[in-house]
């Protein structure tokens, strides 16, 4: 069961909160909630977001905020998505400027099997990671109220298409992007940076999520270009509900709609009898993070 810690109980521990949000909400069984850090550590920062002063965020942002910190989507039957599909619904996403006053029309606006998938739904996507780190660490995002520290801030995963030679070699510029949000974030996702998976393909779920803080990477005289951080489509999974390690390092040997545990093991489980296969991707940022000048 998922316990939220009232607002006047954090009061009365931590004193006045760096925001003046309200606490973050999750009003559902959260989707790791086996291996979630529980209470909260980041409550003070409300869903919404706000400034470093706890001044609130516009209108449109704290909007965007409420989609990046949805933890209730349906993950009872995630719809599987490729890079293909990712990047086709880039092409076909209602242009920015409908976002102004509502997100509506992200939803259930692009036609997969039948059905209609957009912001909102639970997807699954198999990939190999390029690499995982902190983001926005030394001085934070809206998001999570301009608050500085790994712990207070997203963990940025670049994905990379699996059906591809070499994936891991590919440009920056055909990734798309996890995110695993500080609120509840289990203490194994938050080492990820410095114990990533290279040479094992993932499985990654989690809700659909249209970044529109961003450009999506275009062609340029033959090549990718693009604004940091790079990536093909602004269609995230955010917030990451789940993440699996494949047995195999073959990705075609990694049914991403398993339920196999010869096939998939949780990251969690995975990473404590693995350690020899995974890689430091994010430590430069980390230390970069804890160096700086707060």
């Amino acid at each position: 069961m998922l316990y939220i810690v009232p607002a006047s109980m954090v009061l009365l521990v931590l004193g006045s909160p760096a925001s003046t949000a309200d606490d973050f909400k999750s009003n559902c069984t959260l989707p790791f909630d086996q291996i979630a850090v529980k209470p909260d550590p980041f409550i003070t920062c409300g869903n919404a977001g706000s400034k470093q002063n706890g001044a609130p965020l516009s209108a449109a942002a704290a909007r965007q905020a409420n989609a990046k910190n949805n933890l209730c989507a349906d993950a009872s039957a995630p719809i599987t998505v490729d890079f293909a599909i990712l990047t086709e619904m880039q092409a076909q996403t209602p242009a920015k400027s409908t976002l102004a006053h509502s997100r509506d029309s992200l939803h259930a606006f692009f036609p997969l099997n039948g059905t209609k998938i957009g912001e909102g739904d639970v997807a699954r996507i198999l990939a190999f990671i390029l690499n995982a780190h902190t983001s926005d660490c030394e001085e934070g995002e809206d998001v999570n109220c301009e608050t500085s520290g790994v712990a207070k801030n997203d963990m940025h995963i670049p994905l990379m298409d699996p059906t591809k030679s070499n994936p891991r070699s590919r440009p920056v510029c055909t990734s798309v992007i996890a995110e695993m949000i500080p609120h509840f974030r289990p203490a194994t996702w938050s080492m990820i940076d410095l114990r990533t998976p290279v040479n094992n393909p993932v499985r990654v779920t989690g809700q659909l999520f249209y970044d529109d803080a961003h450009e999506a990477c275009v062609m340029a005289g033959g090549t990718l270009v693009g604004e940091s951080p790079q990536r093909i489509s602004l269609w995230e999974i955010h917030p990451v509900y789940a993440i699996d390690v494949c047995s195999s390092t073959d990705p075609t040997q990694c049914d991403v709609t398993s339920n196999s545990s010869a096939v998939w093991t949780p990251y969690d489980q995975w990473v404590t009898g693995n350690l020899g296969q995974v890689q430091a991707t994010g430590r430069s940022e980390r230390t970069e993070c804890g160096t700086a000048k707060h």
